[in-house]
């Protein structure tokens, strides 16, 4: 959206650093049920410990984090359900009724909570049961696709409800350092453990398990979809993919660079539509099955239609000084700079365009940088929505890695 520099110059000027406009408020309340819920953006939300897709609202995830649970939106918010603070470490929905939620962790002021049952989409919490030698603090828990009634949780070990949730028993070891664990679509009896060992399976429901995967990677994720198809996060492989019933592995996406998903959900009524919650704490987005990613923050923009339309209002506004796919401005003098020292800034992973969020960026592409009159303010020549699109399109230029940075987490990644 620059300006392009004269020809004698050839020269342009990086994006003001821009602030983060209403973003910056740490809530907004609204009415919800009687009660007032609190809104707050989501790059705000620390240590989200799980998720899963709410099935009556697809768009929508419920978050389970260090501080209570919280339902966000595609436009980059997240509500806060109910009163609890409680720190949620493991958090599951009932595949049969989409009300009751279950979860478990800590309190504020210390201790464990046991098994939490919650039968108003998370409004409210009763403990349902304090488990085997409990009350326990399970780090992961899953639901069985076979039987919603079987329920795995960890602590100290592998534990098993039958009843759904309300009787626990221990059922023995755990591959040594799990991380999460996946229950099978196809037999109640077998359940997945991605461990820092690799990818494990137990048919027996969980009393002896063998190696899921060939090499023996670090697996920081694993899930079953409700069609029987097994997902895994291979460290230094990437996604993996397989039917239940099949031996051969499909490598769906493997370029995530430095960084790697550690949570993830499928979405019941499409189970092609993936989200992960990256090591940095972003919420990334696959429409295809895991090969490719968009954020979670916008997706519902990214469509192939609205990204060919934007495409066409970058070439037109942007691409002289910007460049093509946004690579950046080249002039015949490398060394030449502007009166700031800056010359157009690359807007795919080569630059830092990654290290402002949606909102800033369709704010300097609608009002300019205050920094420089090069960077032109373009509200008076398109529209807000425009503008945001032309974010869209910018961002399906990003790597994960660049998605799993974006704005206020940037930080964590500048190593």
């Amino acid at each position: 959206m620059y300006q392009p520099a004269p020809k004698t110059i050839e020269v342009a000027i990086l994006p003001a650093a821009m602030f983060r406009l209403g973003l910056l408020a740490l809530s907004s309340l609204f009415a919800c049920g009687g009660a007032m819920a609190e809104t707050i953006p989501m790059d705000q939300i620390s240590h989200i410990h799980d998720l899963a897709v709410d099935p009556d609202h697809p768009s929508q995830l419920f978050l389970a984090t260090h501080n209570g649970l919280f339902l966000t939106a595609p436009d980059g918010t997240a509500t806060r359900i109910g009163d609890s603070r409680d720190d949620f470490m493991s958090f599951a929905t009932d595949m049969e009724n989409a009300a009751i939620l279950y979860a478990s962790g800590h309190p504020p002021g210390g201790g464990n909570l046991g098994i939490l049952a919650s039968r108003d989409r998370g409004a409210t919490w009763q403990q349902a049961a304090a488990g085997a030698g409990g009350p326990v603090d399970f780090h992961a828990m899953a639901v069985s696709r076979a039987d919603p009634k079987v329920v795995y949780g960890m602590h100290e070990g592998l534990q098993v409800s039958q009843d759904g949730g309300q009787s626990w028993r221990k059922v023995g070891p755990l591959p040594k350092e799990t991380f999460s664990l996946a229950g099978s679509a196809l037999d109640r009896d077998t359940v997945y453990a991605a461990a820092m060992g690799g990818l494990f399976l137990s048919r027996d429901g969980g009393k002896n398990w063998s190696a899921a995967f060939m090499d023996q990677h670090p697996v920081t994720l694993v899930e079953v979809s409700a069609d029987g198809k097994l997902f895994a996060f291979l460290y230094g492989v990437g996604l993996v993919v397989r039917d239940e019933t099949a031996a051969k592995w499909e490598v769906r996406s493997g370029n995530f660079g430095d960084r790697y998903p550690v949570k993830i959900a499928i979405d019941p009524t499409d189970p092609d539509r993936l989200h992960v919650v990256a090591d940095t704490g972003a919420i990334v987005t696959s429409k295809d099955g895991g090969r490719s990613w968009v954020s979670y923050m916008g997706h519902d923009r990214e469509t192939p239609e609205l990204v060919a339309g934007a495409r066409k209002t970058y070439e037109e506004y942007c691409q002289a000084c910007h460049g093509k796919n946004g690579v950046g401005e080249r002039p015949e003098d490398m060394s030449a700079q502007d009166e700031y020292g800056f010359v157009a800034p690359a807007l795919d992973n080569s630059a830092h365009g990654w290290h402002h969020a949606d909102g800033n960026l369709a704010h300097t592409i609608l009002n300019g940088s205050p920094r420089n009159p090069r960077m032109l303010a373009f509200k008076d020549i398109i529209s807000e929505e425009e503008a945001k699109n032309t974010v869209a399109y910018i961002k399906s230029l990003w790597s994960f890695r660049s998605l799993a940075c974006q704005g206020a987490l940037h930080m964590k990644c500048m190593h």
